[in-house]
């Protein structure tokens, strides 16, 4: 009897023990810092020295990268997994991006550790080792661990942060893979390109869920019987219109304003007419009225109103058939105008109409500039 209660006792005292342990082991667990920023803005930048500059430049901070997908990378010259994992993978990916403007490369030696080795000369030479042509700077000296390394909360070298275009930090971590960088970096620069598109899109009137489709235009007639349209190579504004429509008499001529304002030959225009109702017309009648109008680039027609139909219409709720599209110089859509009208006026009656016009101009600027 009194060894039962015995061992009963000396149950209840491991089960406590156990609950106690427990408990310390979870506040343990929740009191530590776990490293990174992830999801946080990207902190300015403390770096003590900078190489790779153009000759004007002595420094650079994060935010002369607004705008792009920044792939910042924190190394130490001693570091065996940067020579192994961190320096490769950059390379890779500076290689793989070179032509592409919407991403930037950094790297800075972020020393905690071994002071007289991972110097500032160090760093440059490594630099040179790897044929790195992107900006190298270094943070830390003796004694004075490396503010960057503070502020980013890096657990180390080799670290990988990747910035997006409005400065969050979207990955931060020891290794990352040259696949799951490249889809990361390629999903960024889309959310890039799309969301500067939204910034300056009417967005309240529709068409944004045709931002990134491919544009079909191969069953449109063309009004001089000569197709010259292509929808690669070129900025591309198409309208549809008709000569019956107030706001497309207002707009067409804000097209030919815009072309000879931009004046740039890697931007394209094409006047779609589409009959109301829908019937057979005479394709000079359709080029005189375009001309009547003030509109002197390309004329197709869309007879049945099967290319709208297709590509518009039918894929949501449309306010409007006197829409506008631009599209990148791939044939994707990059902006949508869901009408009716646009024009460049001072008049405080067409404060939207005005609004839209420098919209349009903006977008078409800006992927021109890509």
């Amino acid at each position: 009897m009194i060894l039962t209660r015995k061992i009963k006792l000396n149950c209840r005292l491991i089960s406590l023990l156990a609950i106690i342990l427990s408990i310390t082991i979870s506040n343990a667990s929740a009191q530590k810092v776990k490293s990174g920023i992830l999801g946080k803005p990207a902190p300015a930048w403390i770096v003590d020295n900078w190489t790779n500059l153009t000759d004007d430049i002595e420094s650079i901070n994060v935010s002369d990268y607004d705008g792009k997908v920044l792939y910042l990378y924190f190394f130490q010259s001693w570091c065996p997994g940067c020579h192994k994992y961190g320096f490769p993978t950059l390379q890779k990916l500076i290689t793989s991006y070179k032509n592409n403007k919407n991403v930037e490369f950094v790297a800075v030696q972020t020393t905690f550790e071994g002071y007289h080795t991972n110097t500032f000369e160090s760093a440059k030479r490594t630099a040179k080792q790897y044929e790195l042509d992107i900006p190298i700077g270094h943070s830390g000296t003796a004694g004075v661990r490396s503010q960057l390394m503070h502020d980013y909360r890096s657990g180390g070298t080799p670290w990988t942060i990747v910035i997006d275009q409005s400065g969050i930090v979207r990955y931060n971590d020891f290794h990352i893979k040259v696949a799951q960088a490249t889809d990361l970096i390629d999903k960024l620069i889309e959310e890039t390109l799309v969301e500067q598109i939204k910034l300056i899109m009417p967005v309240t009137r529709g068409g944004l869920d045709m931002i990134g489709k491919k544009f079909d235009i191969s069953k449109l007639q063309f009004a001089d019987g000569e197709k010259r349209f292509e929808l690669k190579g070129k900025v591309s504004l198409i309208r549809w219109w008709t000569d019956t429509c107030p706001f497309c008499s207002a707009s067409l001529p804000a097209i030919e304003q815009l072309v000879n304002l931009i004046g740039d030959d890697a931007f394209q225009t094409l006047a779609v007419y589409h009959p109301k109702p829908p019937r057979p017309v005479k394709t000079e009648d359709i080029l005189s009225a375009a001309r009547r109008l003030g509109y002197t680039g390309d004329v197709a027609i869309d007879l049945n109103w099967e290319v709208l139909n297709n590509n518009y219409l039918s894929t949501g709720d449309r306010s409007a058939t006197s829409v506008s599209f631009i599209l990148d110089q791939q044939g994707i859509v990059r902006f949508v105008h869901p009408g009716p009208e646009f024009q460049k006026s001072d008049d405080t009656d067409k404060t939207q109409e005005n609004k839209d016009y420098e919209d349009i101009k903006s977008a078409i600027e800006f992927l021109l500039k890509e």
